[in-house]
């Protein structure tokens, strides 16, 4: 078996309207690719049923090597202080590369 590499899986929930955003940032800092899901349920904010687009929340989850990671997160970051309802979690990984 090939070894795995370290990496980190960051998944953020955001109002559908950020979506453009986050990607933009992931982009930024150079991710080559994101998974995008739509995403409904309740917390401390309230209920986000995603019945009308202003209601809805998106998630988006890329793996990134560490370096990478600092960058996106903060745009993010500015989203949080700016009051917005975005939550952004790191879980640290291990990928099973494509290539030998």
């Amino acid at each position: 078996m090939r070894p795995l590499e370290p990496r980190k899986l960051l998944t953020v929930i955001a109002p559908r309207e950020f979506q453009r955003f986050v990607i933009e940032r992931l982009a930024a800092a150079g991710a080559s690719g994101y998974t995008l899901t739509p995403a409904t349920g309740a917390g401390s904010t309230g209920l986000r049923s995603g019945m009308l687009a202003a209601d809805a929340n998106v998630r988006v989850e890329v793996i990134l090597p560490a370096a990478q990671l600092a960058a996106v997160l903060e745009g993010i970051a500015e989203l949080i202080a700016s009051g917005y309802r975005v939550k952004a979690f790191v879980a640290d990984i291990a990928l099973l590369p494509d290539r030998p």
